[in-house]
């Protein structure tokens, strides 16, 4: 089943409020839905710790988080303050649905989450370290050559158009890059459910969306001009964010840090 937008990020142990904040900012709006999934990965070595769902993004993050709640009932804040200590950053990243998807009727992210634990284990005959359970046994269906992929789209190892073209932070702070992914989001869903060579068929994305601006056009004229797909397909040929490479003088200021 195809997934959804792929955003990532990395942030530090004094960074959780302010990812904290910028996913209420995010999530829900006109574009995304506060239901989703979300990973938690290592940022030296991309390895996917953890995969869960949550029909509300930005609660989940505080409770995994230690923001809300008491860290160990229910959560994840035992492993990510124990992470802390020994790291100086964590990956985080969301695969976001379209604010038309009803989940509670769909159950898009229990399907989705199912499917991406039981591809990994199919994979590496174990769960991610941080995950228990397999997750929803009706997503294991799902499983096939295109799973394992979404976990390097997740954790930076691969690249694809379905990898939004800024961090979770900057499509917050960049209202033309959040209006660009809105619309490119339903070609990444609709078009694109087969793996070629290891990565999703990013010219059934394009066509799908080519096709998409084009209809809608012929319907509404005056997304004509709101709508570009000239202008969407030079937004996508831009690089995917990769947050998770830092300079050694980079790496150095937050060890820095850290130790103060």
């Amino acid at each position: 089943m195809a997934l959804g937008t792929v955003v990532r990020d990395v942030y530090t142990n004094t960074e959780r409020q302010a990812m904290h904040r910028t996913l209420r900012d995010l999530l829900p709006s006109g574009d995304w839905s506060k239901a989703g999934l979300y990973c938690y990965w290592n940022p030296q070595n991309g390895e996917a710790l953890y995969i869960g769902l949550s029909k509300d993004l930005p609660l989940r993050f505080a409770q995994h988080n230690s923001l809300k709640g008491k860290p160990g009932q229910g959560n994840k804040a035992m492993e990510i303050d124990d992470w802390f200590q020994t790291h100086d950053r964590l990956g985080f990243s969301i695969v976001l649905q379209s604010a038309l998807a009803d989940d509670v009727y769909e159950g898009n992210t229990k399907l989705a989450e199912g499917q991406l634990i039981e591809g990994y284990r199919a994979l590496h005959e174990k769960f991610p370290p941080w995950n228990k359970i397999s997750g929803s046994t009706d997503g294991h269906q799902y499983v096939g050559t295109n799973t394992a992929i979404w976990f390097d789209f997740m954790t930076g190892a691969a690249d694809g158009l379905v990898v939004a073209r800024r961090t979770i932070r900057e499509l917050n702070d960049d209202a033309t890059a959040d209006l660009n992914e809105g619309r490119i989001h339903t070609s990444r869903t609709g078009m694109n459910y087969l793996a070629i060579d290891r990565k999703l068929d990013d010219a059934a994305i394009l066509a799908g969306l080519k096709d998409t601006v084009e209809r809608d056009a012929q319907i509404t004229p005056y997304l004509a001009d709101l709508y570009d797909f000239e202008g969407l397909r030079d937004y996508l040929m831009q690089p995917a964010p990769h947050p998770e490479r830092l300079d050694a003088s980079e790496i150095d200021d937050e060890a820095a840090v850290r130790a103060d």
